[in-house]
């Protein structure tokens, strides 16, 4: 099977020919355990085993971006997200523009003036106003959300009887 790797490849081709970035990187998941595992044993608990045939295509995923000679980074013991942070921190103190082709809602912290998120799978681009219209609080407070009304996507459990009315 080859699907993650030709979704991942059409999807990756799409947006270096409508939008010709200038910069860019492309952030994995280390496969083994988070500091965030280490702080809270259940995270991610409920989320099924990565089944091995998906393995392999992120192996050829992995080639790929290499015979592109596109940047990616891996980072032992820390998630695609916290690299993408890292180099949204870099490129705003380099004055970039950033764009954020993912469809995670926790990137949408990172969102600001000068950082859009593009949804492929949606077609959507969220600035501040549209991460407003989603959750109802401005980008700098979705953690505080996501921390308060839980999300079941990564098993944390959120505050006891605080539901996304509350927390918002």
């Amino acid at each position: 099977m080859v699907n993650a790797v030709y979704g991942f490849a059409n999807t990756l081709l799409r947006v270096v020919s409508d939008h010709r970035p200038t910069h860019w990187a492309i952030a994995f998941d280390y496969p083994a355990p988070t500091f965030r595992h280490e702080e809270y044993a259940d995270y991610k608990a409920q989320r099924p085993a990565t089944p091995e045939e998906l393995k392999g295509q992120i192996a050829r995923v992995h080639q790929l971006v290499d015979a592109l000679g596109m940047p990616s980074f891996e980072v032992r013991g820390y998630e695609a997200d916290d690299i993408i942070a890292t180099l949204v921190r870099e490129a705003r103190e380099n004055g970039l523009r950033v764009v954020i082709v993912s469809a995670d809602k926790d990137l949408l912290q990172l969102v600001g003036d000068d950082v859009v998120m593009y949804d492929t799978m949606r077609g959507k681009v969220f600035g501040p106003e549209e991460t407003i219209e989603k959750f109802g609080v401005e980008p700098r407070q979705v953690r505080d959300l996501l921390a308060l009304m839980g999300d079941s996507s990564d098993n944390v459990p959120g505050a006891t009887g605080v539901g996304p009315k509350t927390a918002v």
